[in-house]
C-alpha cells in the first residue's frame, strides 16, 4: 500500500523534515516552536511551473517540474523530487543550475505512484499516476 508522507517545515530556520513513520503525530518542533505541516499543492495558477509532469515508458519514469520548466537559480529552485510507490520511496536532491528533470527506474508492475517536488519559495507540490 502506498503511504502518504508527512512533511514539516520550521518557520524559524526553514529546516525540512519528512516523518518516516506513517503513524507519526501531526506535531513536530524545531527551534523551540511547532513546525508547519506541509500540504501539497495539486493545482493553481503557479502549477504551470511547479506541478510535476510524469512520463512513463516501461520501467523508466521521467519527471519534469512544470510544463514550463521551473527556474533553478540560487534564489528560486526545486530542492528535491521524491517518488512514492507501493512500499518504496526514492528522492533525488537537486541544486541550483540543475535542470528540474529526473529519471527513476521502477518495476513495470507499479501502477500507483505519487511524485512530490519541493520549491524553496512556493512549497510542496504533488502529482499522481494511476495506471
Amino acid at each position: 500500500m502506498r503511504r502518504t508522507p508527512n512533511f514539516f517545515k520550521c518557520t524559524e530556520c526553514s529546516t525540512l523534515v519528512e516523518a518516516l513513520n506513517p503513524q507519526c503525530c501531526d506535531e513536530m518542533s524545531c527551534c523551540g516552536k511547532p513546525m508547519e505541516k506541509l500540504h501539497p499543492n495539486l493545482s493553481g495558477e503557479l502549477s504551470v511551473k511547479h506541478l510535476p509532469v510524469i512520463k512513463r515508458s516501461g520501467s523508466t519514469l521521467t519527471v519534469c517540474v512544470g510544463r514550463i520548466l521551473h527556474p533553478m537559480t540560487s534564489e528560486h529552485c526545486i530542492k528535491w523530487i521524491e517518488l512514492v510507490g507501493n512500499g518504496f520511496e526514492k528522492r533525488i536532491n537537486l541544486k541550483c543550475g540543475d535542470d528540474p528533470i529526473v529519471t527513476f527506474h521502477i518495476s513495470e508492475h507499479e501502477r500507483a505512484l505519487s511524485v512530490y517536488a519541493y520549491c524553496n519559495i512556493h512549497g510542496l507540490w504533488r502529482s499522481s499516476l494511476e495506471i
